[in-house]
């Protein structure tokens, strides 16, 4: 095996892993406070492409993927996945939904930002796709509100005397005193 297939074959495994960047690799390394591992500064200091490496080679690879109009329609599941409030600002559309990847419909102009936001929201890895502005905008105007806000803590009560009292006396054990005589005889 030639030096340059086995180039060409790490490379390929450095994509399938993930194509971790310098700055996912130090990200990881500060949030479990091992930025100063031997390990990690000996990664840092070798060929780990950046994220401005890897979008060159892809714009030479091709460039963006374009979307057609008639595709740019709300998956089903991102209503429930997703806060209509984010994709309104990033101004996007998730098209479709899998276990690990999500179809984001975006601009051109806020690409970027908006497969950050919606794979950070989601856990999941993004495959932007470029579409026309208008046709995600009127996807956008026809999402749904959110639901009306729903009271929390308990529901008022409505029981019987009987039950009133009981509640008082076992359920939140307060102490047993005893009935007044008007009570008593009203009864």
């Amino acid at each position: 095996m030639t030096s340059k297939a086995k180039g060409s074959a790490g490379a390929l495994a450095a994509v399938l892993g993930g194509a971790v960047t310098r700055e996912r690799l130090h990200r990881a390394a500060t949030r479990e406070g091992r930025t100063d591992a031997a390990l990690v500064k000996t990664l840092l200091a070798q060929a780990l492409p950046t994220v401005e490496d890897l979008a060159r080679a892809y714009r030479e690879a091709g460039g963006s993927l374009r979307l057609d109009p008639s595709f740019v329609r709300l998956a089903p599941r991102a209503a429930r996945l997703l806060d209509p409030e984010l994709l309104r600002r990033e101004r996007c559309v998730p098209v479709e939904i899998f276990e690990d990847l999500c179809i984001l419909a975006v601009d051109a102009s806020r690409a970027a930002t908006a497969a950050e936001a919606v794979r950070v929201a989601l856990s999941r890895d993004v495959l932007p796709v470029v579409a026309d502005a208008e046709t995600i905008d009127r996807v956008l105007a026809d999402l749904p509100a959110l639901p009306a806000a729903v009271r929390h803590g308990a529901l008022p009560r409505r029981d019987s005397p009987v039950h009133a009292r009981f509640r008082e006396l076992v359920i939140e054990d307060a102490g047993a005193d005893a009935l007044p005589l008007r009570e008593e005889a009203a009864r």
